[in-house]
């Protein structure tokens, strides 16, 4: 009997050391990581862009552990030869899509935020000293979450080649789905259930009519004169360079006035997150072709803020009377930079939708931009004011810059889908 109770005690103190490792190990969640050649990404934008010894099959796995924060996660990346790259107590919580406090009252509002914020890029880079490598060429790694779904994501490390940050290796994985589902539930006070299906997997929204008013109240038009400059071509530089062969129709051109038609074609961006030529993007780009009217008003937001603006352009359709509005408010024109017409890649930026991140960011600058607080939107309507889907029209946001040090010449260029092109420009002369 005796020997029967020790056996016993023994036994249940296994299991407890055993659910004690168990509990430990769950706080660190691995991912697969996948590589892809040059046959599988034939349209790789960084081909002929990256490092000469950038590395096609480099990755084999990753780690994340969570941290009595919430919100403070640290990233380790393994790869083939046993090297490590570690991300360590970083904040993801705004690579979570986070609906602004001042929109929630409002469902379908919300919605929009929340499916514009995942469906659109969202890239960060960490500088030397951000990150830890076992790999001494390595200057900067990127962490990406990427516009397809609200789990794919991808790790970009770079080196200095010629004076240049080039790209030395790319891996793709699923953020753990668990993980994500709790981190948005706690971001936004609200079950994770109740945007879960479009999230995941593209769902087209309705067209309803949005409540401006929301978002803000007008306060005053701004006196402008404006010019149309479309008929010229952008600046082919930078990220504009190496994605200029993912424009699939028209093959040739030299303005962006050709590109203002609904037979433009773009390639598009597939599973687990890479540009696809042979799935043509459609586009409905010729809504933009004739600009009929820019206004600038100042704007009260519900957000406490400097005095904010916003730019409505109108657009009728190159074959029809249909009309598009393109609305871009909660800006501060203080923060729109001055660069020459040729330095336009360089401009401010960010995505159609609302409270959104810009597409690529410092780590510094990604956490101190709070969505739930953000004033920012862009959206397209018809002329009945119902929301149109910019993704379907082919435009994934603004650029802005003034080209003059008393910042009375204001330039927009629209960024195409995957912004692999720019489709317009327009300058506006502040009097």
């Amino acid at each position: 009997m005796q020997k029967f109770a020790l056996i016993l005690f023994c036994f249940i103190i296994l299991s407890s050391c055993k659910d004690n490792i168990s509990n430990t190990q769950s706080d660190a969640l691995t991912f697969e990581i996948k590589n892809l050649d040059d046959s599988e990404y034939p349209d790789n934008p960084d081909i002929g862009f990256r490092s000469s010894k950038y590395q096609n099959d480099f990755f084999a796995a990753g780690k994340i552990d969570s941290t009595e924060n919430k919100y403070e996660w640290s990233f380790e990346f393994t790869t083939k030869e046993s090297d490590t790259i570690k991300l360590e107590k970083i904040n993801i919580s705004e690579f979570i899509p986070t609906i602004p406090n001042h929109i929630k009252a409002d469902d379908y509002i919300s919605y929009i935020s929340c499916v514009n914020q995942e469906w659109n890029r969202n890239q960060v880079k960490f500088d030397i000293g951000e990150f830890k490598s076992t790999i001494p060429n390595i200057t900067r790694v990127d962490l990406a979450r990427n516009c397809l779904n609200a789990y794919l994501w991808e790790v970009i490390l770079y080196t200095e080649e010629n004076n240049e940050t080039v790209p030395y290796a790319h891996g793709w994985f699923d953020f753990p789905h668990a993980a994500y589902a709790d981190l948005f539930e706690k971001k936004n006070n609200m079950p994770f259930s109740k945007f879960q299906k479009p999230l995941e997997n593209w769902v087209d929204p309705e067209n309803k009519k949005i409540d401006l008013s929301i978002l803000r109240n007008l306060k005053d038009t701004m006196a402008i004169t404006f010019q149309d400059l479309s008929d010229a071509m952008y600046p082919i530089k930078g990220a504009r360079k190496k994605k200029y062969k993912e424009i699939i129709y028209p093959d040739t051109f030299s303005t962006m006035r050709a590109l203002q038609s609904d037979s433009t074609l773009f390639a598009t961006f597939s599973p687990p997150g890479f540009y696809n030529k042979k799935d043509p993007r459609t586009t409905e780009l010729g809504r933009l072709y004739n600009l009929a009217n820019i206004e600038l008003y100042t704007i009260q937001s519900p957000i406490p803020s400097d005095t904010l603006c916003e730019i409505e352009l109108t657009f009728t359709h190159k074959t029809s009377q249909e009309k598009t509005k393109l609305i871009i408010g909660g800006v501060n024109l203080n923060d729109f930079p001055i660069l020459s017409e040729e330095q336009a890649n360089k401009g401010w930026k960010n995505s159609m939708g609302i409270g959104n991140h810009s597409f690529y960011e410092s780590y510094d600058k990604h956490i101190n931009y709070k969505s739930e607080s953000a004033p920012y939107y862009g959206l397209f309507t018809d002329d009945k004011g119902k929301w149109l889907d910019s993704h379907k029209i082919g435009i994934d946001g603004p650029i802005f810059h003034f080209t003059d040090a008393d910042k009375k010449y204001l330039h927009l260029w629209l960024l195409s889908f995957e912004r692999h092109a720019l489709t317009g420009h327009y300058l506006m002369k502040i009097k």
